[in-house]
């Protein structure tokens, strides 16, 4: 799947007025400021709670825990001096994918995760193979760097299927059945972090499938 397509249409329709009405009314865009584009992050960070689940029962619900070192922008030296460079060059004119909650907050408050890409789940590393263009995760060697909103877009291949049997089999595979609110059939899921220590951070990552409870009835 092409990064582009998990953008929602909405969002897609939305960019391309504002492209046109920027270019039509220039003079208004001189006298206001023009909004920053909503981060991937932000895009796709959870948009529902315990409250909107009511409707729905839940299935094939799973999470998985990561450990990771993390850096603010104005720490990349002295500890990343090395890698640093490739890093500018990656990230350049790319618009920030967001932080914990999606929001980009500007400046050295910006944060960038390092893995090893071994800790990296075989799903995110199998996506990283075939998304050649993605520009969120930056691979070097055998290390990847990312914002924490990056993990938002394709949150359901961080965590692995749920041991409930053949029907949770494959289920966080699909990126087109993903969506950051609830709807019947569909994956939704939550990131949650703890800083652990100096530039450590433990992430927790969990995903599930919700039906609405008339369908899962009609099923039995």
């Amino acid at each position: 799947m092409k990064l582009l397509n998990l953008l929602p249409t909405a969002l897609l329709a939305t960019t391309v007025y504002a492209t046109d009405s920027s270019s039509s009314s220039s003079a208004a865009a001189d006298s206001s400021p023009v909004p920053e584009p909503p981060t991937a992050g932000e895009i796709w960070a959870a948009k529902w709670d315990t409250a909107s689940l009511h409707p729905y029962t839940q299935h094939c619900k799973n999470r998985n825990t990561y450990h990771a070192k993390i850096y603010k922008l104005n720490e990349l030296y002295p500890d990343l001096k090395d890698v640093a460079p490739q890093l500018k060059v990656f990230y350049n004119k790319q618009l920030y994918a967001g932080s914990w909650g999606g929001i980009d907050v500007h400046g050295t408050g910006r944060e960038l995760i390092q893995m090893d890409m071994l800790d990296v789940p075989y799903k995110v590393r199998e996506w990283l193979k075939r998304e050649k263009t993605q520009k969120h995760f930056s691979v070097q060697d055998d290390v990847v760097f990312f914002a924490p909103g990056a993990i938002y877009p394709i949150l359901p291949l961080w965590v692995d299927d749920a041991d409930e049997g053949l029907e949770c089999e494959g289920v966080f595979d699909d990126l087109e059945n993903y969506a950051n609110e609830p709807k019947d059939g569909g994956v939704i899921g939550k990131v949650a972090h703890t800083n652990t220590g100096d530039k450590e951070v433990k992430f927790t990552v969990e995903a599930l499938q919700v039906k609405t409870k008339t369908a899962a009835k009609d099923e039995l």
